[in-house]
């Protein structure tokens, strides 16, 4: 058994992490490293950046989309499959820089042999939500998919409902509905909780949005707390 590589992507035109952003990459980084994991951190930034021993890899401007920033890390990753930053026979843990790691995720337990990609949906809601994914190399085409479209000033969600309705390709076969664990987010936290696989892996929520860190305290492991102290969320 194994742990994911966890890819972080943060592509600006500012060529830097703004407002919380700072904050959360930070945060992201010590968590990784607390379980054991800084040889699997791939920072994608289109600036350099280090901190506590990781660099980023700097990739161009051109990833930048200027009609949908918050799809930027499902658009990119045909590029990083074409440059071999994603890398064949490897599972990559992708995600949005407030979802936090609460354990080791290892390749064994996703169930993704003989599948591309793996997605959650919102648990409470039957619709596809990309905070929290699971890409292997053999989706780069999936995700041409998703990039053309949101190019097209499509957000990333909506764009994977599209062609799961319609089976693009035979997608459905390629793709896997994960449990809810990997995704338990800022609504409905008491029915996912209920439905998630437990110990819960990955908590999504924005600290800095009024009554949200109260809810998630509850649900977070002593190590992430003391992390999110560390760097003045509390």
């Amino acid at each position: 058994m194994e742990n994911i590589e966890n890819l972080l992507v943060y592509v600006r035109p500012e060529k830097k992490f703004i407002g919380e952003h700072d904050v959360l990459a930070k945060v992201q980084i010590d968590n990784a490293i607390s379980l054991g994991q800084k040889d699997n951190i791939v920072l994608i930034t289109n600036f350099d950046y280090e901190y506590n021993g990781v660099k980023s890899i700097v990739v161009g401007d051109e990833n930048y989309c200027a009609a949908r920033p918050r799809s930027i890390k499902t658009s990119i990753i045909p590029y990083l499959i074409k440059q071999n930053i994603i890398e064949k026979d490897k599972i990559y843990w992708n995600h949005d820089l407030d979802a936090y790691q609460l354990e080791n995720i290892e390749d064994s337990e996703l169930g993704l042999d003989g599948f591309d990609a793996g997605f959650t949906t919102y648990g409470w809601k039957d619709r596809w939500c990309l905070g929290s994914d699971f890409i292997k190399s053999g989706a780069k085409d999936i995700f041409e998919w998703l990039r053309d479209s949101i190019f097209s000033n499509l957000e990333d969600e909506t764009a994977l409902g599209n062609i799961t309705k319609r089976n693009t390709h035979n997608i459905n076969t390629r793709i896997k509905k994960m449990n809810i664990t990997y995704q338990i987010g800022m609504r409905n936290i008491k029915y996912n909780y209920e439905i998630a696989d437990k110990p819960i892996k990955v908590l999504h929520f924005h600290p800095s949005k009024p009554g949200l860190l109260e809810q998630f305290i509850p649900l977070m492991s002593n190590r992430l707390i003391e992390i999110f102290k560390h760097h003045g969320i509390q």
